[in-house]
């Protein structure tokens, strides 16, 4: 029964995403649930395994922007990095929560990745991200106790946010025009998401569930930024991408750590 309604919100969010149906449109959303079941029976071990890759692969992102800055008009890279952009802060949580590292090392590394991601996604044409996953870091840091580290993070937010408008690089756009059945559904379906995962995070722990709770986080302050606060396009420009980036979360929520729900 569980599986059943989660799969039913799961299939009423991509739906928001795409607007108006067409055979198109529903064939990606086929395929969101798909890979939704697909994930659900990969085991848990081969998921926490990919932390380290997805984490390695965002930096090397950095790399190749940096000798070779073309790469995002030469290649199709752009919906990779906004991916990795996701799960390699939420892969680096995961870690961050297993070893419980010093709050100085934990803080440089933080440093680190996020300056690379703002470098991958300005460098992709995605700047407009770099915010609401920077306001997500700081939610779910607050919610861990980090406060020095929440500090630390909303400083970084705002250099970066001055170097881009210095730069003339826009780091908000226009709001993207949306039916009201498709915003209540979205905040709704997005909210409900946050929940669960937050009372699995609060309850049980573990490492899908930090994966799921920072994720549905990220979704819910992205959602609030462009169709509530009407300041960025983000994801709804791109709903493939958004279906690409929620499938994995919800199929993580059928997991727990050694069963499935």
């Amino acid at each position: 029964m569980k599986k059943a309604i989660i799969y039913i919100l799961a299939s009423m969010l991509l739906y928001s995403y795409f607007y108006e149906l067409s055979a198109m449109k529903l064939v990606f959303i086929l395929l969101g649930l798909i890979s939704i079941f697909a994930i659900s029976r990969i085991p848990i071990k081969a998921v926490i395994s990919a932390k380290y890759p997805v984490i390695l692969l965002s930096f090397a992102g950095t790399a190749g922007f940096f000798f070779y800055p073309q790469l995002a008009t030469s290649y199709p890279v752009e919906p990779l990095i906004i991916f990795l952009a996701l799960y390699s802060v939420a892969f680096y949580l995961v870690t961050l929560e297993e070893k419980g590292q010093d709050m100085y090392k934990e803080m440089a590394g933080l440093s680190i990745l996020f300056l690379s991601i703002s470098f991958n996604l300005a460098m992709a044409g995605k700047p407009v991200l770099i915010l609401p996953l920077a306001l997500s870091i700081m939610f779910f840091l607050f919610v861990l106790g980090r406060h020095k580290t929440v500090l630390l993070m909303a400083a970084y937010t705002l250099i970066i946010t001055v170097v881009l408008v210095y730069k003339h690089i826009p780091v908000l756009s226009a709001s993207v025009p949306i039916r009201d059945i498709n915003r209540y559904i979205l905040f709704a379906t997005s909210f409900v998401f946050l929940v669960i995962s937050f009372f699995g995070f609060v309850k049980q722990g573990g490492q899908t569930k930090i994966l799921t709770f920072f994720g549905f986080l990220y979704i819910c302050v992205e959602l609030l930024m462009s169709t509530g606060l009407r300041m960025s396009g983000g994801l709804l420009y791109q709903p493939v991408i958004a279906l690409c980036m929620i499938s994995p979360l919800v199929g993580l929520m059928l997991k727990s750590e050694g069963k499935r729900i």
